[in-house]
């Protein structure tokens, strides 16, 4: 019969055409509980219900205490489970190399494509194209893709492991990708600090540096690896059906209070985005009153010099973070499997779903706080409104990324 063939292909593409709506619908579903997240956050900023300095007493909280305190309990639960292998060890190597290939080719082929000038003679030209290489290069690694972790894989996903073992991807990518963060992410952003030698107070310094590179997150995770790998388990985790360990009640105190980093680190990232995107209408607001003011200054080029415009910037990261980013990632994640060095696919897909997420998440918001800090109070506003467009336009292609990525990992519900 001349549709046989045809006939029989129905069911296999009835079957792929169901695979695909429901990955994108998983995707999109995890995507709409941000925006709806996002809405509540600027909704906090619009009524004054939270202020700028709300923002940064809630964020020191969850970064030195909520977010260390979860992503220590869930790698001990996790490595103590499951173990570690040579995949599970190779994820930090695999965090710094990719986004170190990022800020290359950022650097030698996007910005230049894009019509942005890395060593421009213009200093606050060449801080936008550094902090644009940066945004291409760092992607927000900790508290994004532990909400979409979360929004994917809760119950009653099957099966119910994949949640704590992305939770431990999510962990050991952060070992490798935070001291490269705070420490060739801020070289390029900021530059050396000015006058460390001349200022007396060298041990000052390096306790700074060493907290750069050490930030609390990566802290908990140490800490969790080493009772976790180490016969400090034995106090501290019980296996199910076993009599609990001596000192399980400060495994659950700490589990509990960690509870608390995903909500709240939520509230944060969403209302210091409205923030920083009024604070850069209110800079620019500013700065046009300035310009008026002062009619014959030639010196005030603003925050946006000429040959740096936002519609390049906004190209250029969207480019890297949606586009380069994922490809990059797939290539590194078949060449570590091609010679030994991760699980295959089939065997762990949960490893392959994180480095995949990390590689299309939004940049990092961290070099916010970097410019501020470094006293770029002007670029500092500029690159917050900047971040604000990037996580707003990025949805639909962060949606149709992780679509992707589940439909071939098979890791969609019915």
């Amino acid at each position: 019969m001349v549709f046989a063939p045809i006939l029989s292909s129905i069911p296999s593409v009835t079957a792929a055409a169901k695979e695909n709506a429901a990955s994108l619908r998983a995707a999109g579903q995890a995507m709409a509980e941000l925006g709806a997240a996002g809405c509540v956050g600027a909704g906090c900023v619009r009524f004054d219900l939270i202020t700028p300095e709300s923002v940064r007493v809630l964020s020191r909280s969850v970064f030195s205490m909520f977010l260390p305190m979860f992503l220590g309990t869930s790698i001990a639960r996790t490595v103590s489970t499951y173990g570690l292998n040579r995949s599970s060890l190779t994820v930090p190597l695999v965090a710094v190399l990719h986004c170190a290939a990022l800020f290359f080719l950022s650097r030698y082929l996007l910005l230049p494509l894009f019509g942005m000038d890395y060593e421009s003679d213009d200093e606050s030209g060449r801080v936008l194209s550094r902090a644009t290489a940066v945004g291409c290069s760092f992607g927000n690694s900790g508290v994004v893709p532990l909400l979409f972790a979360e929004a994917l894989f809760r119950a009653p996903f099957e099966p119910s492991s994949m949640f704590n073992q992305c939770i431990g991807y999510i962990s050991l990518y952060l070992v490798g990708w935070s001291p490269f963060f705070w420490s060739f992410g801020r070289s390029i952003l900021v530059g050396d600090s000015e006058g460390e030698e001349q200022s007396g107070i060298e041990k000052s310094l390096s306790l700074m540096k060493f907290k750069q590179l050490f930030p609390p997150p990566v802290v908990g995770v140490a800490i969790g690896l080493f009772v976790a790998t180490t016969p400090l388990r034995h106090l501290f985790l019980s296996k199910s059906g076993e009599a609990g360990a001596p000192f399980v009640v400060v495994y659950n105190c700490f589990q509990n209070l960690g509870r608390a980093a995903s909500p709240m680190a939520l509230l944060v990232l969403t209302s210091s985005l409205a923030l920083g995107s009024r604070s850069g209408q209110n800079s620019e607001e500013e700065r046009r009153v300035k310009v008026v003011r002062t009619p014959s200054s030639k010196q005030d080029t603003g925050p946006n010099p000429k040959g740096v415009g936002t519609l390049q910037r906004w190209a250029c990261v969207s480019t890297s973070r949606f586009i380069l980013s994922p490809l990059l990632m797939t290539i590194f994640l078949k060449s570590f499997n091609k010679i030994g060095m991760l699980s295959s696919a089939k065997d762990d897909p949960a490893l392959w779903f994180v480095l995949l997420l990390e590689s299309c998440m939004p940049p990092a918001q961290n070099s916010v706080l970097m410019l501020q800090v470094a006293n770029k109070s002007t670029e500092a506003s500029q690159m917050a409104r900047f971040l604000f467009g990037v996580y707003v336009t990025g949805m639909i292609p962060v949606v149709l990324v992780l679509s992707l990525a589940l439909q071939w990992l098979g890791l969609t519900q019915s």
